[in-house]
Formats: structure tokens, C-alpha cells, sequence
């Protein structure tokens, strides 16, 4: 095939997406910024803002031992899901376990009933309702 030139297809081409990459290196602020620096620190700290706090003050002291309370629930509540979840695996393992011997016995005693079937002479078993 020879190097040509690629073109996009034409805006109006229904064949594709195309894909506008993002344009963060215009100038202009976003109307809830205030300062010229303030998306790039907020970029820097991960995703999540730094407020200055007062981590002396009863405010934050009350909101920590309720986030440590909420935290500790979730922890627990998981781990109670985790141990009701293995508990039902031993449930549903001794229950295919015992399902299993069950089949294999059903099909021994099949086959035993095919086997005696074949030996009858033809004839001598006469289907019901006839």
C-alpha cells in the first residue's frame, strides 16, 4: 500500500466518534474560580482540596469521632457480610456435595433398571394405558 496521506472523515460523517482531546491550556477562568492558580493546586493534591482547619477546635474533634464511628460500622458490617458470605459457601458445598451422591445413586439404581428391562422377552412389558 503506498504512505498516503490519511485525511479524518468530514464533521458531518456518521461512521465514527471523533475525539476532541481536552483544552486546559486556554487562560480563561471558570466562573467558581477565583484565584489564577487554584485548578492547578487543586489538580496537585490528588482530586481533593486542602482547607486550612482548626484540628484543635470541638467542631473537627466531633466530626473525626463521628467519621471514626461511621468507619468502624462500614468495617464491621463488611465483615459480617464476608462471614455470612463463607458460611453460605460451606452451606451450598456440603449441599452440592450431598446433591452429588444423590445423582450418582439415582443413576446406579437407572442403570440396574435398564439392565433388568433388557433382559425381559419383548413384549412382556406392556406400556401403561394401552
Amino acid at each position: 500500500i503506498p504512505d498516503t496521506p490519511r485525511h479524518p472523515p468530514p464533521p458531518h460523517s456518521v461512521s465514527a466518534p471523533v475525539c476532541v482531546p481536552h483544552q486546559h491550556h486556554h487562560h480563561h477562568q471558570h466562573p467558581h474560580q477565583q484565584g489564577g492558580m487554584k485548578h492547578l493546586d487543586h489538580q496537585r493534591s490528588g482530586g481533593k482540596s486542602k482547607k486550612n482547619v482548626d484540628k484543635s477546635s470541638p467542631e473537627y474533634r466531633l466530626r473525626r469521632e463521628r467519621n471514626n464511628v461511621a468507619v468502624r460500622k462500614s468495617r464491621d458490617k463488611a465483615k459480617m457480610r464476608n462471614m455470612e458470605t463463607q458460611q453460605k459457601v460451606v452451606e451450598l458445598t456440603t449441599d452440592n456435595d450431598r446433591l452429588r451422591r444423590r445423582v450418582e445413586h439415582l443413576t446406579r439404581e437407572l442403570d440396574t433398571l435398564r439392565g433388568i428391562f433388557r433382559q425381559l422377552p419383548d413384549g412382556s412389558f406392556k406400556p401403561m394405558g394401552s
